[in-house]
């Protein structure tokens, strides 16, 4: 865990050219380690098959060649058992003596004919006798020996074959062969381990029935001679061939170390005794060295075993291997170079750009501009990367304009006021001498002015009650009316939930010396202005505009407002302290201010709002666009603002404010 930390965080460290490199080399370094791993071991697989192959194809010859011993062998006993002459013989009785020496002679002629013939054409060292069975005529005059003659006389050339079984039929050997009936026993001598005996059972062919025992046939062989038949089998230096015996004892191998050797003794060489009646190859550890174990089955439960040092498989892979891993160094090498440079490649740029960006630190240098390198996506990265600070320079840009405008519009404000303490002081003065007199009329018009200035004392950018602004603007109204002696009337429609709900300074006022102006002021009769305080739902006010837009575009000069804002059904809509829950539409407040004057070009009105349009034809449009711009400054939302409706020959003004400021 340690470790792994360890290389996480010091690959953490690297940049993107080194990580990029890191992956890539790790990734081609395992796969051709993978690649060549693989190709080994499919190169192993067939140098094994194809030695396995080899060694088999030289093990059958081998098998060939002790099969033809263990076939002559077995002919060999049955053709003397089956000859006639030897059975006649075995079965008279000869009184004379030169006719029973001539009846030995024969036999051991035949004898010679039909084993010593056979036999030596297969092999060198051997010997043979034949023990007559007790029931024959001649067995008192045959003389009399054991099994030792076969190990002591190996060559019995020209000598007597034929013996009494007095001595040998005591011998565990001999009853052995005789419960056998006729089927070879092959067994070793006591104290004899250079000899592999073989004993048949020989019955007398005239004689049909249980006592046709005619003898027993021992033949003696030299292990040697089994040896010398798979000499020719080893396929390397290293490869130890044994010949194992139906008890599983090594009876030869061409290395000293293995005769005697017991398979089933110990766990190294138990495999093999899978294989021992069927065949086949299998690996196995002995002595501490590997071996490819093939194993043949002879005739006689004997089986043929090849043991192949695994080393001298891959000892013939030498060249293959070293081919392989120069292979591997080569194609690691040279993918490690390509994956610098295409590293190299991929994270130039994005170092590049990493760099610009880190440089980036005020306002002074977001005004750069990097020359994409490529059209592929490092390109695109560039592109979206200027586009980006293109965006960011023009919302400076954008942020600078409005603190300007915001900034001027607040002077305007102040400039307003006219020094309004010495002003106040003044008409307080005037108002007391006005009172002294009895006038009336100027008594009004001067407190309202006062009023008018006392209200303006306060901060330009201050919030204030609904109420308080209305409570200005009918202080102002009450001056305008006395100057245009009493020509319009003003009405006041105010949703009561709206009077404490705190709105901006001075944006009433400036549209209702609008409407006087260039409304009721320009009225042939009566003038008519209503000021109205409203709650609505945004969705609706939103459908409404839209609809207000289709209708200017079909005629700008006069837009209809569809439907009234007059209409809503006040009394369902929740209170100022009730917010609205997540399935009502959001609430704003809309402060309307209509005319019945001739109303103006509405179009040009809202554009010169929307900054659409530099200047207004009939007016300097100061007031207007001070009230718009300072509603878009305080609520930073182009939702919310003024805009410019004529609606059934009525003129509207329209401040659209939220319900609730979530600055």
């Amino acid at each position: 865990m340690r470790l792994r930390s360890r290389m996480l965080g010091w690959l953490d460290r690297r940049g993107i050219r080194g990580k990029i490199a890191v992956l890539f080399i790790g990734v081609i370094t395992l796969s051709a380690l993978l690649s060549s791993g693989i190709l080994y071991m499919v190169f192993t697989g067939i140098m094994r098959e194809q030695l396995l192959e080899d060694q088999q194809n030289i093990m059958l010859q081998s098998r060939n060649n002790i099969q033809t011993v263990e076939t002559s062998i077995d002919q060999a006993t049955y053709y003397f058992s089956t000859d006639k002459t030897i059975a006649d013989i075995l079965n008279e009785s000869a009184t004379d003596e030169i006719e029973r020496y001539r009846n030995l002679n024969i036999m051991n002629q035949q004898f010679i004919k039909y084993l010593d013939v056979p036999l030596s054409s297969v092999v060198n060292s051997y010997s043979a006798l034949f023990f007559v069975s007790g029931r024959s005529p001649v067995v008192n005059t045959l003389p009399v020996t054991g099994l030792q003659l076969l190990s002591s006389l190996p060559d019995m050339g020209g000598g007597n074959r034929f013996f009494s079984p007095e001595l040998a039929k005591t011998e565990a050997w001999y009853k052995r062969t005789v419960e056998l009936q006729g089927t070879l026993n092959i067994f070793y001598a006591a104290g004899d381990q250079e000899h592999v005996y073989v004993a048949k059972q020989v019955r007398n062919p005239l004689v049909m029935n249980s006592n046709n025992e005619m003898g027993v046939v021992v033949i003696a062989i030299d292990k040697n001679e089994f040896g010398r038949q798979i000499e020719s089998s080893q396929l390397t230096t290293g490869t130890r061939m044994l010949l194992v015996d139906q008890t599983n004892r090594v009876l030869y191998s061409n290395d000293r170390s293995w005769p005697g050797v017991q398979i089933t003794e110990g766990g190294q060489l138990a495999p093999l005794l899978e294989y021992t009646d069927v065949g086949g190859s299998t690996d196995l550890r002995y002595n501490g060295i590997r071996y490819i174990a093939d194993l043949y089955p002879l005739k006689w439960g004997w089986n043929l075993v090849a043991l192949i040092p695994y080393s001298e498989v891959t000892e013939k892979l030498s060249v293959i291997r070293y081919m392989i891993v120069g292979i591997t160094a080569l194609v690691i090498i040279v993918s490690a170079i390509l994956t610098l440079l295409v590293s190299n490649s991929i994270a130039r740029p994005i170092i590049r750009l990493a760099r610009v960006m880190k440089g980036i630190k005020d306002e002074s240098t977001i005004d750069v501009f990097i020359e994409p390198p490529e059209t592929n996506e490092v390109g695109v990265l560039y592109r979206q990367f200027n586009n980006l600070m293109q965006r960011i320079n023009d919302l400076v840009d954008d942020v600078m304009r409005s603190g300007e405008r915001e900034k001027q519009a607040e002077l305007k404000a102040l400039q307003a006021q006219i020094n309004p303490h010495f002003i106040y002081n003044t008409l307080d003065s005037v108002n007391w001498m006005a009172l002294t007199r009895g006038e009336d009329d100027i008594v009004t018009m001067v407190s309202s002015l006062a009023a008018i200035l006392r209200y303006s004392i306060r901060e330009p950018g201050e919030q204030v009650p609904l109420e308080q602004e209305i409570d200005h603007v009918r202080n102002y109204v009450s001056i305008q009316q006395m100057r245009y002696g009493n020509n319009f009337d003003i009405a006041y429609d105010i949703d009561p939930r709206l009077h404490l709900y705190r709105v901006p300074k001075f944006i009433i006022q400036p549209l209702i010396e609008n409407a006087i102006q260039h409304g009721t002021e320009r009225q042939a009769g009566q003038g008519q202005i209503t000021l109205r305080a409203r709650i609505v739902s945004e969705e609706e006010q939103t459908q409404t505009q839209e609809q207000t837009k289709d209708q200017e575009l079909a005629s700008p000069a006069a837009t209809m407002l569809v439907p009234p804002v007059t209409d809503m059904d006040i009394a369902a809509l929740p209170t100022l302290a009730t917010p609205s829950t997540a399935n009502e539409a959001p609430l704003v407040v809309l402060l309307i201010v209509e005319d019945n004057g001739p109303g103006g070009n509405i179009s040009q009105l809202n554009d010169y709002l929307n900054e659409q349009q530099d200047s207004l034809p009939s007016s300097d449009g100061i007031g207007i666009s001070n009230v718009h711009q300072r509603i878009r400054l305080h609520y930073a939302d182009a939702r919310y603002g003024l805009h410019f409706e004529y609606v059934n020959e009525v003129m509207k003004a329209i401040i659209t404010l939220p319900l609730k400021d979530r600055r």
